[in-house]
């Protein structure tokens, strides 16, 4: 009996970490991602690597949901592409200084703060749709963008961005690297 009272506890205690937890990481991935770095070439590398590693197992991942959710393939494929323009652009908005302790960018605030306001949505949406399916028997929808499909965009989006993000600012530093300039803002 006491086991059958813990189960139902631990979903209100892991419930409780979540919504203390979320809101702090998300303040935390903000700060983070728009402070100012250092070009380091060993950790662009690894930014690189496994932002391509999370981008095959992406596509791995959209394939097996097509057999379940129509249009996976589609939203995937659309937020990949939005998600790597989003990258080439974010690039063009990185500040970039050379100093003598080598190269520095400072990432855009407002493009941080869209991509952060867009998980920040997927997840309130994926609540609200729970909640009124769980409580109201409302059936999820099979189509647009509140869809299961709509999820693969939204990390689409998120995981095109990283690549992106990651192989223009190595190749950045590496010319920089190599002509021993960077380009100005």
């Amino acid at each position: 009996m006491p086991l059958l009272l813990a189960i139902p506890l631990a979903v209100i205690v892991a419930l409780a970490v979540f919504a203390v937890l979320f809101p702090l990481s998300l303040v935390q991935r903000f700060r983070v991602g728009t402070a100012r770095r250092q070009a380091r070439g060993w950790l662009l590398t690894m930014n690189l690597v496994s932002a391509g590693m999370s981008s095959v197992l992406f596509v791995i991942f959209t394939l097996i949901a097509a057999a379940f959710w129509p249009g996976a393939i589609g939203h995937a494929a659309f937020g990949w592409a939005c998600g790597l323009a989003l990258g080439m652009l974010a690039l063009r908005l990185t500040r970039f200084e050379r100093t003598t302790q080598g190269l520095f960018y400072r990432p855009n605030l407002w493009l941080v703060l869209a991509l952060t306001a867009l998980v920040v949505a997927r997840v309130i949406v994926g609540m609200v749709q729970g909640w009124r399916s769980t409580w109201q028997g409302v059936v999820w929808p099979t189509e647009g963008w509140l869809s299961h499909a709509s999820l693969l965009g939204a990390a689409g989006v998120l995981l095109g961005y990283a690549l992106a993000y990651a192989t223009l600012l190595w190749w950045r530093w590496r010319s920089a690297r190599l002509r021993s300039s960077v380009y100005w803002r």
